[in-house]
């Protein structure tokens, strides 16, 4: 009997252990994959403990796949309170690429690191922040390369132009704007101005120009002609201008210098950000990353994050990590770096993040941005599959159920896209939220801020949407913005 008690005792006990594990162990984290054309799949990993959503582009390379870097309203400066901002959504839109992601750091509409459009240089490197590029040849390039750029005068002299399509701000800059940048070239103080005409364009990596000088004046400012540029120069660039008279013919001359300068030359399109997280295969520490990126609340807190990186196969990902927010807590930059280097990526920079991060996806936006909406930002890196074939949206009878919801703050509801009677599988949609709340690949909606918004699913060439509205009281979101 003793022996049976031993036995029944055990058995009880491991019962109620096996009962309660469940209890004992963290939840798992969610993951699921979705292929959105014949090169490119979406994933996102939900964990509870701690809170954290990460969405993510795998993107194959091949001749059908190509990349392309936008700026807002494909201008950088504009008059108004966007002063050429776009959002990220709408430059995908506008483009009509597959995906996008948002792209640098700004100032106002101005990319601060460097930006190649259609084989143009829009922007010059910030010195020590990588950049991201795509060749002719469909490679993908990363390094940190510097401005290496002169104008010389009919008497031979030169001096180095120190910026591409920016106000020239500290003394001595010398700046040169062309159309990319807007209706008018502008500097922070006086200085001297030059407006060119018949300056041949595009402005390419490696180009030796020449243009024709129309017009100098003292100033801080002066229109761009359409079919020219301009230059403003400060300080001691200031004098070097001056001696110019309309009708000189000048040299310019831009390249880049260093990291791999010569592939930078054959770079189609290109954004930037920092600062480097994985180089090489090795995963940086904050005080390898450079770049100027020495805030240590911007480095160590735990923030909304977007990054680009490049695996040994030469797959590129792109990454979102939602901050800020109840589900989602956000990570520094050293749990930024490990989690591309989990999913294989052996080259990795940092991009804007904070309220910028976005996600977009056949026009959805599947992040959770937070600001609660998503915000203007200078440029966006775009995608494209041409394997996938433009097909009209098929005659089905598709439909969100439910067609609409009231939920309290913190609540949750799962959202499915219907065929006729029948739910389809999440694997065909792609589920993106418009404010309010966040929406998982799962079709699970979460409301996070009071008001109005809506669910919107992508299935099959459609576009379905519920709308939704959140009532209570909208909880302070953790975290400093930090600029950012």
């Amino acid at each position: 009997m003793r022996g049976v008690y031993r036995v029944r005792l055990g058995a009880l006990l491991w019962g109620f252990l096996w009962a309660f594990a469940p209890a004992l162990q963290p939840p798992p984290v969610e993951k699921i994959e979705k292929r959105i054309s014949p090169h490119l799949v979406l994933f996102q990993e939900i964990s509870t403990n701690p809170p954290l959503a990460v969405q993510g582009v795998r993107i194959t390379p091949a001749r059908a796949v190509s990349f392309r870097s936008t700026i807002g309203n494909d201008v950088i400066a504009t008059e108004g309170a966007l002063r050429g901002r776009e959002l990220t959504s709408r430059m995908a839109w506008r483009h009509r690429a597959v995906a996008a992601i948002n792209a640098d750091f700004f100032d106002g509409g101005d990319p601060l690191g460097l930006c190649i459009v259609n084989g143009e240089i829009v922007s010059e490197p910030f010195p020590g922040r990588p950049g991201v590029g795509w060749t002719a040849t469909g490679q993908v390039v990363m390094g940190d390369p510097t401005l290496d750029a002169d104008i010389t005068r009919p008497d031979g002299a030169k001096q180095a132009i120190t910026g591409i399509n920016r106000v020239a701000k500290s003394e001595g800059d010398l700046v040169l704007f062309t159309p990319f940048y807007g209706a008018t070239a502008q500097a922070a103080a006086s200085g001297v101005v030059v407006v060119l005409e018949a300056l041949p364009r595009p402005v390419r990596v490696g180009a030796q120009l020449h243009a024709v000088v129309r017009e100098v004046r003292e100033g801080n400012s002066a229109p761009i002609p359409s079919t020219g540029g301009a230059l403003i120069g400060t300080g001691a660039a200031a004098e070097f201008l001056r001696i110019l008279k309309p009708g000189d013919r000048i040299a310019i001359r831009v390249d880049l210098r260093g990291d791999g300068a010569a592939q930078w030359r054959t770079v189609q399109e290109a954004v930037a950000g920092g600062p480097w997280l994985i180089r090489n295969g090795k995963v940086l520490a904050p005080s390898e990353q450079g770049g100027g990126f020495n805030l240590q609340t911007f480095v160590e807190r735990r923030h909304p994050r977007s990054a680009v990186g490049r695996t040994a196969q030469g797959e590129v990902l792109w990454i979102t990590v939602d901050g800020r927010q109840p589900q989602s807590q956000g990570a520094t930059l050293s749990e930024l770096a490990q989690i591309l280097a989990r999913y294989g990526a052996v080259d990795a920079i940092n991009l804007d993040g904070g309220g910028s991060s976005a996600l977009v996806v056949r026009n959805l936006v599947v992040n959770s941005p937070s600001d609660g909406t998503e915000r203007p930002v200078a440029n966006a890196w775009l995608v494209y599959d041409d394997a996938q074939r433009p097909t009209l949206p098929r005659a089905t009878d598709y439909r969100i159920e439910p067609p609409q919801a009231t939920l309290k703050v913190g609540e949750q509801i799962r959202f499915r896209v219907m065929r006729g009677e029948q739910a389809i599988s999440t694997w065909e949609v792609v589920w993106g939220a418009n404010g309010q709340g966040f929406v998982d690949q799962w079709g699970r909606f979460r409301a996070l801020r009071a008001g109005r918004g809506v669910v919107s699913a992508y299935v099959d060439g459609q576009w379905l949407h519920a709308p939704v509205e959140v009532v209570g009281e909208t909880p302070v979101p953790n975290g400093s913005n930090n600029g950012n």
